[in-house]
């Protein structure tokens, strides 16, 4: 590490970024480790007087999410895309070093035309001296995709820390939301998005048709507003079903986590997941696609996959998993989840953020 601390600028800012722990946590255990923030806003990016003012006493720009730079109606996100491109020279020009963290392959919102998206993303993994992923399915879409293979670090996500007011057992939280303590329950928590294939997992139940089953689905409402109204019309079909679609707390989201006997993750896309994570580390077993980091983080041993491109792929996990011992798939997961730190992260983010250390298989 250099002797002068190392200032950096994240895009988008921890302050714009609510409602997942992620980004509060890295910034505190890098700012323990001796790095410095500058204040930052995507706005600030695109203005080159920004840029220009903050040579020398900001080094790193670390990019979380790039849409942002570039998001427009389909004619001017090409022009915006110019110029964040432009942006990005001229950092580099300046002497500033260009951190991305791939967190998603693309975008929750994909803008269009698709081909704006790939673009962007090629082009940030062209221009960036590093590139960080959270598992090695995210590098090798880096290559396959982007044509990316040089420094790029693969940093595991590391474990949410549960607070011990937040400790439940699954009786108490069963009883706490009003559920049958002998039931067998499937949950899902995280946003309430399309991408998220709410609406496969509500249809699986059914098809399904378990009769001790319930379903549970907890948390935030996302845009567009007609999609959480069409789940309200399909959850009202159906019985066993507790639908929470409302801001919920990180303490809280526990609680519906410790009553599932099993959790359901049925993404439509998927790269990273926090949810996932805080599913493992809770002890639960996983029910998702094979996409993403999910074949890594939940494998064969701590969870049920399904093929993607299987419409009943969903409906026979479900019915695998109650059959399946459960409780030993859980806590292979939730041993795998807490092998890594906070601290850990962020001391690896550090290095890159420094230019010292090597990069594992470039």
């Amino acid at each position: 590490m250099p002797d002068k601390p190392l200032r950096v600028a994240w895009f988008p800012r921890t302050a714009d970024l609510a409602g997942n722990p992620y980004w509060s946590l890295l910034q505190q255990n890098l700012e323990a480790s001796g790095i410095t923030f500058a204040d930052s806003h995507h706005s600030a990016f695109t203005q080159r007087r920004w840029l220009w003012g903050q040579r020398g006493r900001v080094q790193v720009l670390h990019f979380h999410f790039i849409q942002p730079h570039y998001a427009a109606d389909e004619r001017a996100s090409w022009r915006r895309l110019r110029k964040f491109t432009l942006d990005l020279l001229l950092a580099r020009l300046l002497g500033y070093r260009l951190v991305w963290t791939m967190h998603d392959f693309l975008p929750t919102w994909p803008l269009s035309p698709a081909w704006v998206e790939r673009l962007a993303r090629r082009i940030m993994a062209a221009l960036a001296h590093d590139v960080i992923v959270h598992c090695e399915e995210g590098r090798r879409l880096l290559a396959r995709h982007f044509g990316r293979r040089r420094r790029v670090w693969t940093l595991p996500h590391p474990v949410f820390p549960t607070p011990p007011s937040a400790a439940i057992s699954r009786p108490a939280a069963r009883a706490a939301l009003g559920l049958p303590p002998a039931a067998f329950i499937v949950g899902f928590v995280g946003g309430i998005r399309p991408n998220k294939g709410i609406e496969q997992l509500l249809a699986a139940f059914a098809a399904w048709g378990q009769a001790d089953a319930w379903l549970l689905v907890a948390g935030r409402p996302w845009p567009p507003p007609a999609y959480v109204a069409a789940l309200h019309t399909q959850v009202a079909t159906l019985p066993r079903v507790l639908f929470r679609p409302e801001e919920i707390p990180d303490e809280e989201m526990l609680l519906y986590v410790a009553a599932a006997d099993v959790m359901a993750f049925p993404f439509q896309r998927v790269l990273t997941s926090s949810t996932v994570i805080m599913a493992l580390a809770a002890g639960r077993a996983v029910i998702g696609p094979r996409l993403g980091c999910l074949a890594e983080v939940v494998g064969e041993d701590a969870g049920i996959l399904y093929p993607p491109d299987d419409p009943h792929g969903l409906r026979h996990a479900l019915q695998q998993a109650r059959a399946t011992d459960l409780d030993r798939l859980g806590t292979v997961g939730q041993q795998r989840v807490h092998a890594g730190s906070w601290r850990e992260l962020a001391q690896a983010t550090a290095r890159i953020y420094a230019g010292s250390g090597r990069p594992p298989r470039e």
